[in-house]
């Protein structure tokens, strides 16, 4: 035992006081990431591409607004990115294994202390992410009020602590996600391939994630009574993970609300809307817009912070006054009335400019920016 303390000792002592071991190492970190930049931006630059203006007009909703700086992201990748992304590791392996502690990992019993860890371990990624003060707003009051009784009616009463059954956002980046688990313990709609990620997979168990590939309608159908079957449990009691849903279906660069899916109103029931208001002018935002979300992972953590704002808005039900004065026709379906109402609502209180386009103008975004067609995944 004494020789193998002596040994070691010995060891870290001639690592600690021969310098060109630290200098080797240094220069083949510098070396690893001046390449990784280099691919990074390389991947990324098509998007920021000023030779493509024409194509980045004609989709407002998904084209980068910010800037795309090399010498930030490589000083970024040096001295930022693999400490966050270690932590970010930590904190996700710590939190799947804690909450799939228990035969029943959805034990009511253990819920308590389990959404706790689930719900801070989601502010110290946050945090490790560089997002420091995710700020939540209630908009300005008075305006918020006239808008809800606008399009639900004079005797509506605004109410922010109500039960809800679901909570809708636009969809921006992944800070979204990440906010929601941190303020509510909420599961989601996660594609299929998301599963695949072992840390993913077991807080999906947890939080009761319902997964959904995209190419298959039949699937699509099966995650839309999910949904609905989800939401009842959560407005009488039987179930008690709360839902997040992105009812636009896809990541905007956050400047607009694109068309509406129908999945959260077609139970309808009390919705919380909540809205990711993003600053534009920043040099680099937390939207990914239609970046890879990996790539742009690197880009979001190179840089020191990046703070967002979340519009908390009351709840909002389905009410006669809405379907009178707000359906299209007479034969529209009462789904479809709480879903265009509640999006003109989030986009007027939130100042987001509405459109139609869906998931598919995005594919066709990627396809002309990228020079051949993306196919849906």
């Amino acid at each position: 035992m004494f020789f193998i303390d002596t040994l070691i000792f010995s060891l870290i002592k001639w690592y600690i006081y021969f310098p060109i071991n630290h200098y080797i190492f240094f220069f083949f970190y510098c070396c690893i990431n001046v390449a990784l930049s280099l691919f990074i931006y390389k991947k990324l630059y098509p998007f920021y591409d000023p030779k493509k203006e024409q194509i980045h007009e004609k989709y407002p909703e998904f084209r980068r607004l910010d800037k795309l700086n090399y010498y930030r992201l490589l000083l970024g990748m040096i001295f930022i990115v693999w400490p966050r992304l270690i932590l970010f590791a930590i904190c996700m392996i710590v939190m799947a294994i804690s909450v799939s502690i228990g035969k029943d990992i959805l034990d009511p019993k253990d819920k308590p202390w389990k959404d706790k860890i689930y719900s801070y371990g989601s502010r110290v990624i946050l945090f490790c992410l560089g997002n420091i003060i995710p700020t939540l707003s209630l908009g300005d009051k008075d305006v918020v009020e006239k808008i809800y009784k606008k399009y639900l009616g004079p005797d509506y009463k605004i109410d922010y602590n109500k039960k809800f059954c679901t909570i809708i956002c636009n969809h921006v980046s992944f800070v979204e996600s990440f906010f929601c688990m941190y303020r509510y313990a909420t599961g989601f709609i996660g594609k299929l391939s998301s599963s695949k990620i072992i840390t993913i997979r077991e807080m999906g168990k947890y939080n009761q994630t319902i997964y959904l590939d995209r190419t298959d309608e039949n699937d699509r159908k099966k995650a839309a009574e999910s949904i609905q079957k989800r939401q009842k449990g959560l407005m009488d009691g039987t179930i008690l993970t709360n839902l997040s849903i992105y009812p636009e279906g896809t990541i905007t660069n956050g400047s607009h609300l694109i068309k509406f899916k129908r999945g959260a109103f077609m139970s309808l029931l009390p919705l919380k809307p909540m809205v990711e208001l993003i600053d534009q002018t920043a040099e680099c935002t937390l939207a990914t817009g239609a970046l890879p979300m990996h790539f742009h992972f690197f880009l979001v953590c190179s840089y020191l912070w990046n703070n967002v704002t979340f519009l908390d808005l009351p709840i909002i039900e389905p009410t006669d006054y809405m379907y009178e004065k707000n359906a299209s026709n007479k034969e529209e379906e009462k789904w479809m009335t709480y879903m265009n109402v509640t999006k003109m609502i989030m986009a007027e209180c939130s100042g987001l400019i509405q459109n139609e386009s869906s998931f598919e103008e995005k594919l066709a975004y990627l396809s002309e920016i990228k020079g051949v067609k993306v196919k849906n995944t």
